[in-house]
């Protein structure tokens, strides 16, 4: 499935290159909302990187900071950014 069929399909009203850049900010901030809701509504963490720091955010607001551990990721402390 190519991203035109995503738009032409989804509630897109035109496509991504002919967005301003008001418009993707906007779609930016509703994704980023929308996976949030999704990975919490299942008991996931939501994971995103922040200056070199991969960040695990939970529905609480509890932020941790992944660091590999003995070859494993492993949350190693909270972040407070």
């Amino acid at each position: 499935m190519n991203i035109d069929h995503l738009i032409q399909y989804g509630r897109a009203k035109k496509p991504f290159e002919d967005l301003t850049a008001e418009e993707l900010a906007e779609v930016h901030v509703r994704l980023n909302k929308e996976i949030r809701e999704r990975a919490w509504a299942v008991g996931s963490p939501v994971y995103y990187s922040i200056d070199d720091l991969l960040i695990a955010e939970y529905w609480d607001g509890r932020k941790m900071i992944l660091e590999e551990v003995n070859g494993e990721l492993a949350e190693t402390r909270e972040y407070h950014g």
